[in-house]
């Protein structure tokens, strides 16, 4: 592992004009190496503007795949490319430096099948790791020092890769080490808003610095030339670690400490984890089990995942195991869900999932987040004034929990704040009567 001064210069050298004296990297008491802030921070000051070492599609099994050039999902003219497999869109895409780097690595392997029987979803799964191959030695040495987990799920595009070509033992070992540290370090980068695009990750190696809690103090948005620029939501004092957050802001404790725990390989203790109501939130309560009983339960030890569950209004317990059950119910139900139908996913929040979870779980709040969010159209005619004030009830209610949370100038609080104030607007542009012009 490399040491503190040599990773401190691996990311001046990253970042270039972006580098920034506002933080150094230093011993975390999270965690390892971590970012603290070696002045005093205000909210919004953007600490670094992070660019990828390796970009490319999601690994995901189910996800959709598109031009690996372009990211495209939709074209008529999609066509493998007879050298390397790859999928593209257009001769424009396949002329283009991107793909012949990409189809020279992969042209150089012997093939163990004829070409046109190499899977293109295998090869877009493939590719990110692939592109390892093309780091120049200094961005290969700052991959390498990034922290990365050997578990035997991990790799598994470069196994499906050796049962297509023979692959020089060093370029696998470093595709393998590629895939351990982006499954540990990459983040999904948002697609262009409106277009139809083949998700994509990339690893930010500076951002893979930054520790978890789960009240976070940055947040980060992408533009337009891939790059994540990270802000501060909330005041950092000088000496305090920078961190962000690797999970869902609004999931409840169990469903952050499994996705922890199978992604990252950790558990967190973050203060907020050892709350059993998360700081008044209640997100991850369900309604106690005794049936006049108007109370819900809690894990009485949140940070042990077999802790049983104690009602807060009676008492009672509630092993782990039956926990459980209840939750993988509620999964079943909500897979049946069409969350694009906004009259299903309103009639489903209102009349049926608060039968069964009070309304502070994070199961109803991401359902609230989706239904505001699907009420977009809000100057058509036909919605009506009683959408709208669910619609304005519902940012409100959000809100509350994002304060109660402690997040601070947090991306969700932008975006149900810009929501609000295009349902206010409307609702004041239809009855301008009932609003005071000061």
């Amino acid at each position: 592992m490399s040491s503190l001064d040599q990773l401190s210069q691996m990311v001046k050298n990253h970042l270039g004009v972006h580098s920034s004296h506002k933080w150094i990297i230093g011993e975390s008491q999270v965690s390892g190496r971590g970012l603290i802030a070696a002045e005093d921070i205000s909210p919004g000051e953007v600490l670094f503007i992070d660019h990828p070492l390796i970009y490319g599609p999601r690994s995901g099994v189910d996800l959709p795949r598109g031009c690996t050039v372009c990211c495209k999902l939709d074209s008529d003219m999609f066509f493998k490319c007879s050298r390397c497999a790859l999928l593209l869109c257009s001769e424009e895409c396949q002329s283009t430096c991107i793909h012949n780097d990409d189809c020279n690595i992969i042209s150089r392997w012997e093939n163990k099948i004829p070409m046109e029987e190499v899977d293109d979803t295998i090869m877009s799964r493939a590719l990110t790791v692939i592109r390892a191959l093309l780091l120049k030695e200094d961005r290969f040495r700052f991959m390498a020092s990034l922290c990365g987990h050997e578990d035997p799920k991990h790799g598994f595009e470069v196994k499906h890769l050796k049962e297509y070509f023979n692959i020089p033992d060093h370029e696998e070992k470093i595709m393998l080490l590629a895939s351990y540290v982006i499954d540990t370090n990459a983040f999904q980068v948002a697609s262009t808003y409106g277009k139809k695009e083949m998700d994509t990750k990339g690893l930010f190696p500076v951002s893979a610095l930054l520790n978890s809690t789960c009240v976070p103090n940055i947040r980060y948005n992408f533009n337009s030339e891939r790059e994540m620029i990270v802000k501060a939501t909330k005041p950092i004092p000088t000496g305090t670690e920078i961190f962000t957050c690797y999970t869902g802001i609004f999931w409840g404790t169990p469903a952050r400490q499994v996705y922890l725990r199978k992604t990252k390989h950790f558990l967190c203790r973050c203060d907020r984890c050892a709350d059993p109501t998360e700081r008044g939130t209640m997100l991850a309560a369900l309604k106690c089990f005794a049936t006049y009983c108007p109370g819900s339960l809690l894990p009485l030890e949140p940070l042990i995942p077999t802790s049983p569950w104690r009602c807060l209004e009676c008492g009672m317990r509630v092993p782990s195991k039956n926990i459980f059950a209840v939750q993988n119910a509620l999964g079943s139900m909500l897979a049946s869900l069409n969350f694009k139908d906004v009259d299903d996913l309103e009639n489903f929040l209102l009349n049926r999932i608060k039968k069964f979870i009070p309304k502070t779980n994070q199961i109803v709040i991401d359902l609230q987040c989706r239904l505001i969010y699907g009420i977009h159209d809000i100057r058509h005619p036909d919605l009506s004034e009683s959408r709208l004030s669910l619609k304005e009830n519902l940012c409100r209610g959000i809100l509350r929990i994002v304060a109660a949370l402690g997040l601070g100038d947090a991306h969700q609080r932008g975006l149900l704040l810009y929501h609000l104030h295009a349902t206010l607007a409307e609702r004041a542009r239809r009855s301008p009567d009932l609003y005071e012009v000061i």
